[in-house]
């Protein structure tokens, strides 16, 4: 037998070529991670809907799947794409195309969902919560709402990051200092920024209890910057009128006096080019911190009680 080495050679190269591509196959898909969420869709009509997602999340973050709304055997099943970001404990995705849909009767009008959900502590425990939008492709109007996933070891298993992929190598080095950010110029420190953050909007109020004698709020645009125009009030009294959200911070203080509750009220003068309105806003009380997210339509108030004790 006479052996064509050259072509030998070639032939085991490209063996050994997808050998390793298949083994960085199976890797990647060794690594995805395939998760259920099974929790309530909100409506603003009053009516709530059993909503459940179940997707795969690759070691980037990116998740598809599928989303089910009502119940069985009234359920639509849609395909969904979006993004995992387990460190900001963050689900962001969008249904595209229904797969089928059942009998079912609302009073809302139901568009395909798109969501940006946080993790945050609500009253009764921690849950994965946020707007839903949408609207159809003539930009019709859709029924808004509120997703929730509140199953405390499905979220757990969804924002464990020490999975058995994970691995730290150190080289023997000292790590480096990190640096401290310097002050705000409001003179705030940012490391006491706080997470979660409380969503509020109008029917869906905050209250907190305030020790000092001042109230300290911050207010931006901290999404895409798309005109949102805004006014604030404390207890009725304007306090910031008219105002263009921006992406810099616009520092307000508003003193209190005496004890019990004040009303602080964010105002939605418009819907900007991305409807809802959107405020992100921080109040500082002392050293303590309060993330909060307004979201309104146009002429909707959202309501921040600020109960002062001593």
């Amino acid at each position: 037998m006479i052996l064509n080495t050259p072509t030998f050679a070639k032939t085991s190269s490209l063996k050994k070529i997808l050998t390793i591509f298949v083994l960085l196959l199976t890797a990647q898909l060794a690594h995805a991670q395939e998760y259920t969420l099974r929790g309530r869709l909100k409506m603003n009509t009053g009516e709530v809907f059993a909503y459940k997602l179940v997707f795969t999340a690759n070691a980037h973050g990116d998740i598809k799947g599928y989303s089910y709304t009502y119940t069985e055997p009234n359920d639509t099943k849609t395909a969904i794409v979006g993004v995992l970001d387990k460190h900001s404990r963050r689900l962001t995705f969008s249904e595209k195309t229904i797969a089928y849909s059942h009998d079912v009767h609302t009073t809302a009008y139901m568009c395909l969902v798109d969501a940006n959900l946080d993790y945050e502590h609500t009253g009764t425990g921690n849950a994965l919560t946020g707007p839903i939008n949408g609207a159809e492709a003539d930009r019709t109007a859709c029924t808004g709402g509120t997703v929730l996933f509140d199953l405390d070891a499905e979220l757990e298993a969804l924002f464990n990051t020490a999975e058995k992929f994970d691995t730290v190598i150190t080289m023997g080095h000292k790590p480096k200092p990190v640096a401290v950010p310097a002050p705000t110029p409001s003179g705030i420190d940012p490391k006491v920024i706080p997470v979660p953050t409380d969503k509020v909007t109008k029917g869906v109020e905050k209250t907190y209890e305030w020790h000092s004698d001042t109230v300290v709020a911050e207010i931006w645009d901290g999404g895409t910057v798309d005109g949102d125009k805004v006014s604030v009030y404390f207890n009725g009294v304007p306090v910031l009128s008219d105002y263009f959200l921006m992406r810099q911070k616009k520092v307000v203080r508003i003193p209190i006096s005496g004890y019990g509750f004040n009303a602080l009220s964010i105002l939605a003068l418009n819907e900007g080019a991305e409807p809802p309105n959107t405020a992100d806003i921080l109040l500082h009380d002392g050293k303590i911190t309060y993330s909060i997210l307004a979201y309104n339509n146009k002429g909707q108030s959202a309501l921040i009680k600020i109960k002062r004790v001593k």
